[in-house]
Formats: C-alpha cells, structure tokens, sequence
C-alpha cells in the first residue's frame, strides 16, 4: 500500500494532457504522448487518475440539435428553497431536460431539447401539477452563438475534492493511498483510518475482488 500526501494542485503535465482530450477526445494516449513529449504508460496513469478522482467524467461525443429537427427552450423554474431538491429530482429523469443548473436565488435554470411538440407540451402540464413549484417561464433558443463545455482549463484552476469518507472538500492537501490498484483520497489521518477499516470490511464481506478491465482509449 502507497501513501502519500497528495498534492491538490494540477500540474504542466496534467494540463497538458487535459487541453489535448479537449481539443480530441478521441486521441489515443500514444498520440497525446507524442505531442506533449512524456510516456504512453504516463499519460494513461494520469487519466486514470482523473477518471478516478472525478475531473475527467468521460468522453461524449457532441451532437448538433439543430441538425437533428430538435427545439432548444431555456426553462426557468422558482421554488422554496427547502423544495429545491424536490424539484430537481422531478426534473433530472425526463429525456427532455438535458440540462440542470441550481442557482442561489431559489431557481432552477434547465436547458430543454425536444423534437415531438406533443411530448414537450406533456412535459410542461406535468410540471405545471407539482406542488412545490411556484413559477415557470420558458423562452426558445433562437440562435447558439457560442455552446462550449462549462469546465474552462486556466492554468490558476485547482484540484478540488471530497475526501471519500467524510464527503469533506479538500482544499490544500490529504492523503492519498492506493489499494487494489486504485488510489482514494482522503481528507486526514483519522478518515484514512477509518476509510481504511470500512474498505477491509466491505471487501471481505464482497470475498475476492475482480481485477477490474483496464480502460482503452
């Protein structure tokens, strides 16, 4: 077992590694290698890191609705903000919300596509019944001038995660180990301790652990 303090920090080689999935998705790690002038087994060990530890959240492939016949409408939801939740978990499962943003004045932002107009007007007279909503406006996408992903690579931009036994945000430095080939990240000593103890006892009540396939890309 590897334990290190793990530095929260991104450095030139994770960013560089970052900017060209951006920039490709699908290249493959020897040509992401070539380019940034570091090893194959490097750059697969630092995406599996990323993939590990929640940054890189996988690889999609971009469709463009307006070739597809669909409608983009921008919905504006208000709530209590003790039914923001409530809300949300109304709205994450319907195909035709693609996206979700909470936002700090009690409102829910959600980003429709929709290419039946029967399904969409379904869609809004379900929502118009749920009790905990107070109000809804809804306007067309006439134009996309510009649709980018949110994450935005800046070389000022941190590494920011919850440490996997107490959910806590680390922002400076924990501790990192690795156990069974995969590395985990916890806040301190005392949650390594005690994440340590958990995984022991879940992993002899699950008996002998698979190798899990490893990830091509």
């Amino acid at each position: 077992m590897n334990l290190t303090l793990m530095a929260m920090n991104l450095d030139d080689v994770d960013r560089k590694i970052l900017r060209e999935l951006q920039k490709d998705g699908r290249a493959s790690f020897r040509d992401i290698s070539a380019r940034i002038s570091v090893s194959t087994p490097t750059v697969s060990s630092r995406v599996q890191a990323m993939v590990d530890v929640g940054l890189i959240k996988g690889y999609e492939t971009m469709l463009d609705a307006d070739m597809l016949g669909q409608i983009s409408v921008v919905l504006m939801v208000e709530a209590k903000p003790v039914d923001l939740e409530t809300v949300v978990d109304r709205l994450r499962d319907d195909e035709i919300v693609r996206q979700i943003y909470l936002l700090s004045d009690s409102r829910v932002f959600c980003l429709l596509s929709f290419y039946n107009q029967v399904k969409y007007q379904r869609f809004l007279e379900n929502l118009a019944q749920v009790p905990e909503i107070t109000r809804m406006d809804n306007s067309m996408v006439m134009k996309v001038p510009k649709e980018a992903p949110r994450a935005a690579l800046t070389d000022e931009a941190g590494l920011l995660i919850r440490c996997y036994y107490c959910g806590h945000m680390m922002r400076d430095e924990g501790v990192k180990i690795k156990l069974d080939g995969k590395y985990h990240y916890l806040c301190c000593p005392v949650c390594e301790k005690e994440y340590r103890e958990k995984y022991e006892r879940l992993k002899k009540q699950a008996g002998p652990i698979r190798p899990s396939k490893e990830h091509h890309h």
